[in-house]
């Protein structure tokens, strides 16, 4: 039977710092942390500071917090936050593990909402690579974005009677035309294959900028 909320005491109730080489690492932790995840950690905890205590048991065993603090003995701390979780059972420690690291990955992102966040910190010239995001990342959010842009346009087409002349349309909006035409889930596809195979062939990041290149490829004299 899981346990009423207010049965026990919350471990984040008390907070305290504790030397980094009195934490034992769980042995069977589940979750793997690469070098690279553990150098951002380390850049991250440079820039914002320890915002999230460690999780530990009785015994001291890390029941959250590993990666941080692998980042903490990279970055030379040696006294963390730390919450200590009182009178629970193996079983209850091992769920927690688990679900400290699933939980998060249940959520998603809205992309639009994203990209605008983004755009703002560029804007400000912060540096966007405490994000946590790879450039393959920023890549793949492009192209959600461009897909968004196709198929929202596709299944929000007007009828005929009460669309805007084309002519109107392409003077208010001519960034947006190309992408706001209707067409089939098959043309859809291939514009989007067109596009990957520009940004391989010309080593584009962008699917902006390989769309502009496929177009350039059309305009340009032959």
């Amino acid at each position: 039977m899981t346990p009423e909320i207010t049965a026990t005491k919350w471990p984040a109730e008390q907070v305290e710092m504790v030397p980094v080489d009195d934490l034992i690492p769980y042995i069977r932790n589940p979750r793997q942390h690469s070098q690279e995840q553990i150098n951002q950690l380390a850049a991250s905890l440079k820039e914002f500071g320890w915002t999230m205590p460690v999780l530990r048991d009785e015994t001291s065993m890390i029941l959250a917090g590993h990666g941080r603090i692998l980042a903490a003995r990279k970055l030379g701390i040696t006294h963390v936050p730390v919450v200590t979780a009182t009178g629970w059972p193996m079983s209850r420690k091992r769920a927690y593990v688990i679900a400290d690291n699933k939980l998060p990955l249940n959520a998603s992102w809205d992309v639009e909402m994203l990209s605008a966040e983004i755009e703002a910190l560029n804007e400000d010239d912060y540096p966007l690579d405490l994000l946590g995001f790879s450039e393959e990342d920023m890549s793949r959010m492009a192209d959600d974005l461009m897909r968004n842009d196709f198929e929202e346009a596709h299944s929000e087409e007007k009828p005929a009677e009460s669309a805007e002349p084309a002519q109107q349309r392409a003077s208010s909006q001519p960034e947006m035309v190309a992408l706001t035409i209707p067409m089939s889930v098959a043309q859809r596809e291939g514009i989007f294959e067109a596009i990957q195979k520009a940004k391989r062939e010309y080593t584009l990041d962008q699917s902006a900028e390989a769309l502009w290149q496929i177009c350039r490829n059309y305009l340009e004299p032959q």
